[in-house]
């Protein structure tokens, strides 16, 4: 046991003296992070309204096809549905405005008032969306038969706004938790790839097997080492996004606890990757692009700088499987939900099954020599 520790200790000291893979493996992922959160990715997008029909009537069918027909023109997305369900969506965030169409709609000499309920937070939307439900009522007056000449749209139609403040994630809490498992995955390979590559080609490793530490000691002291370095920098990243970028991050002991798992699941899963690559890599030329190659498409396909839903369905139904997005997922759940490990099963399952995987595909290809 004290051969682990000291060994722990020594490769500690030996992370902290080497300020380049400090700084690449702590400050740039903070940098990228909070440059990334200062910019409002976070603009206008086409609004997505919530449509709720109480009044079931051909009239207000037509209203709808009217409002989805703008949406052929990507200037609104209309999702249809009930009441419960659409203001659920509303508060969560998961769509811009709620229409509310009444019993009774356009029947008898009444007027008949459409109720909408926006995101206080999103002005531009909220204005897209009335003008297209006015456009969409100007037309609708116009097809009404019988009118009267002297009968404008507003003696038929109003609109009654009012808005919600909903508990929406800004882009610099999506962004913090994704950069914090990207620190990890980048730790786990980068760290253990170059520093293993490099000490079986200056000799060190089969130096050790004349030694009373052992390889196996060396190697069990770097896993132990980058485990608490993965745990550091999760932590560092989360902290330093809360301070600086103003992210709710873990309100709760489960979710703290939730997060310290993940780190370390995940740190376990990329040393093994990193194990895996300076096995299979004979030299630093070889090293460094076949760990670029696995590194940068989960950087850019797993869910870091944005989600996975904008991806097409395609590409979709591959990267949600990808270790990097289990990872994100999870620490983006855990740091904004407060979600604990009981909730986040599907993540720590993939994880789980991947380091298994990963771990025994090192196992056979890793090389002291």
């Amino acid at each position: 046991m004290n051969f682990y520790v000291a060994l722990t200790v020594a490769s500690l000291k030996m992370y902290f003296r080497n300020w380049q893979g400090v700084f690449w493996s702590l400050f740039f992922p903070g940098v990228i992070m909070v440059i990334f959160g200062f910019i409002n990715f976070g603009g206008f997008n086409a609004p997505n309204v919530g449509v709720v029909d109480r009044s079931n009537t051909p009239v207000s069918t037509r209203l709808i096809s009217l409002l989805e027909s703008f949406g052929s023109n990507e200037a609104l997305d209309i999702t249809v549905g009930t009441e419960d369900g659409l203001a659920t969506l509303l508060d969560d965030g998961d769509i811009d405005a709620m229409f509310l169409i009444p019993e009774g709609f356009a029947e008898g000499d009444s007027k008949s008032v459409i109720s909408v309920t926006a995101d206080i937070r999103k002005p531009q939307e909220k204005a897209v969306a009335l003008a297209v439900l006015n456009a969409s009522l100007d037309r609708l007056f116009a097809e009404i038969e019988d009118v009267p000449a002297e009968f404008v749209v507003e003696n038929r139609f109003g609109v009654e706004e009012s808005s919600v403040e909903v508990d929406e994630e800004d882009f610099a809490d999506f962004l913090v938790p994704g950069i914090a498992a990207m620190a990890i995955m980048q730790g786990g390979i980068f760290g253990v790839v170059f520093s293993l590559v490099r000490f079986r080609a200056q000799g060190v490793l089969r130096r050790l097997f004349a030694t009373p530490i052992g390889p196996r000691h060396f190697l069990v002291g770097q896993v132990i080492t980058r485990l608490t370095i993965s745990l550091i920098q999760a932590y560092i990243l989360l902290i330093t996004g809360a301070l600086i970028l103003g992210v709710s991050v873990g309100g709760s002991v489960a979710a703290w606890l939730s997060l310290t798992v993940l780190a370390l699941l995940g740190g376990a899963l990329f040393i093994s990757m990193g194990l895996a690559i300076s096995g299979w890599a004979k030299t630093e030329d070889t090293a460094a692009p076949l760990s670029n190659i696995i590194a940068l498409p989960m950087m850019f396909m797993s869910g870091i700088f944005f989600p996975v839903d904008v991806l097409p369905e395609a590409m979709r139904s591959v990267v949600q499987f990808l270790p990097l997005t289990y990872l994100a997922d999870g620490m983006r759940e855990a740091a904004l939900d407060g979600s604990s490990l009981l909730e986040l099963g599907p993540e720590l399952l993939g994880l789980g099954i991947w380091t298994a995987v990963i771990f025994a595909v090192a196992t056979r290809v890793f090389k002291w020599e």
